[in-house]
């Protein structure tokens, strides 16, 4: 099953699984905002949201990202349903949702936010018209998020409006409380809890997503706020990076990265499905930036709930060029992936790719956590998760590397003999020994 025929199946199983989830659906009103358009309406969400004293107005900025791709107005996108009229519309309906039934049945979220208490009567009497202007849809935007933050159970030590807001404001895009808000958001705000909606995980990264795309879209100048911070250099006593980290990068297709946070390092780790293509869809790299150069024993966190790829594929590039590294990601909790040489101020990298050669129809998962850096001789500092006892077997097995002609460089043959055996035998076993589990 190729990964295009793989999206079709999915899409299909989210969309009849959606009618049986508690959880609101979402992203079903696109917007045919211009470029300009948009800028004009992130700022007015941003002014309003300062107004209302939320200085992180990125935070609702991908909420309405993901409701309704910023629309407000049903001109802004004539195929969904009319709401009320709006002096902020010219004077035509706001736009409201049509997944409640008929468009003349008058029910379903009105505005940038989605707000539904029922019919559009009886939203208005709950939320009062200032939902019909833009900056009223944004604070009572935000008297929502407040109350469900102080709600959350994601979010400790919060139990004011003050404290709600101070939180908010603490939130880094792609850091520090980025994980809580997005599940504080799809928990309250949609309605998709993690034990009790079968698309959690689809809804999540929905939100996620368009947090992400608002911020990168206009940038740190423009939001003033909740920068993520620079990818940290690694000092001479090492570091772990984590999958939160700012030096850990997730690629391709981000539909098809999965996050938990019941495991992993620091309690949180992703995941994506393994595949057989002939180059990888999706891979994730954490950057490897060095104070002091010398040696350095490079570790893998893994985690037995969602690690089951027997032949995951890991490159590191040192300053002796790349190596491919061959793990067996059921093996042990923390994996040696080698010794490297590494010289200060230039960056390295280790990177996972989901091309093992394991068939995308097993759902074999491939984990992408935490990579532990060690400087050779040194004791293993305190706090960091002790080595397993596969560490120096067969764990982490590092594959040679043939020299090219003429370049002087090291590279890993990548898809060949050697990669479709080690397949071969990994799924020999992996049939005889599988733990099934519903994602």
């Amino acid at each position: 099953m190729t990964r295009a025929r793989s999206s079709v199946v999915v899409a299909a199983l989210v969309l009849a699984s959606c009618a049986q989830s508690p959880g609101r659906e979402v992203g079903v009103i696109e917007s045919t905002l211009t470029a300009e358009e948009r800028r004009v309406r992130l700022t007015q969400i941003r002014d309003a949201a300062a107004a209302a004293g939320l200085d992180n107005g990125v935070l609702l900025a991908g909420i309405a990202q993901a409701e309704t791709g910023l629309a407000h107005c049903w001109s802004e996108a004539t195929w969904a349903c009319q709401g009320p009229v709006s002096a902020d519309c010219g004077g035509g309906p706001v736009i409201a949702g049509a997944g409640d039934g008929p468009c003349e049945d008058l029910q379903g979220g009105l505005g940038m936010f989605q707000f539904d208490a029922g019919t559009h009567e009886q939203t208005l009497a709950r939320e009062g018209e200032r939902i019909l202007s833009i900056a009223g849809n944004v604070e009572a935007a935000i008297d929502f998020v407040v109350t469900m933050v102080i709600r959350s159970v994601y979010v400790d030590g919060v139990d004011t409006r003050e404290q709600a807001i101070a939180w908010m404001d603490s939130v880094v895009v792609g850091g520090a409380g980025h994980t809580a808000w997005i599940q504080t958001v799809t928990h309250y705000y949609n309605g998709c809890t993690p034990t009790g909606c079968s698309v959690y995980e689809t809804r999540s990264m929905h939100y996620d997503e368009a947090l992400r795309r608002v911020w990168d879209e206009m940038g740190a100048d423009f939001w003033g706020m909740g920068m993520a911070p620079p990818c940290e250099v690694i000092g001479a006593g090492g570091r772990v990076i984590d999958d939160l980290d700012a030096c850990t990068t997730l690629g391709g297709d981000r539909r098809y990265w999965r996050t938990a946070t019941d495991a992993g390092y620091g309690g949180s780790l992703r995941w994506t499905n393994a595949t057989d293509d002939t180059a990888p869809a999706n891979y994730a790299t954490w950057t490897l930036r060095f104070e002091a150069g010398g040696e350095y024993e490079l570790f893998a966190h893994l985690d037995a709930a969602y690690a089951e790829s027997r032949v995951a594929p890991y490159t590191i590039t040192s300053r002796e060029g790349p190596r491919e590294v061959i793990v067996d990601q059921t093996a042990g909790a923390l994996q040696s992936l080698g010794v490297f040489g590494f010289e200060p101020g230039v960056d390295y990298e280790v990177r996972v790719d989901d091309d093992s050669g394991e068939p995308v129809s097993e759902m074999i998962a491939i984990v992408a956590d935490a990579i532990e850096v060690r400087p050779v001789g040194a004791p293993d500092a305190g706090g960091i998760i002790e080595t397993d006892a596969a560490i120096g077997a067969d764990a982490g097995v590092a594959r040679g590397r043939e020299t090219v002609s003429g370049c002087g460089c090291g590279v890993a043959s990548r898809g060949g003999e050697n990669r479709a055996i080690a397949a071969g035998i990994a799924l020999g076993l992996a049939l005889m020994a599988r733990r099934r589990r519903v994602r």
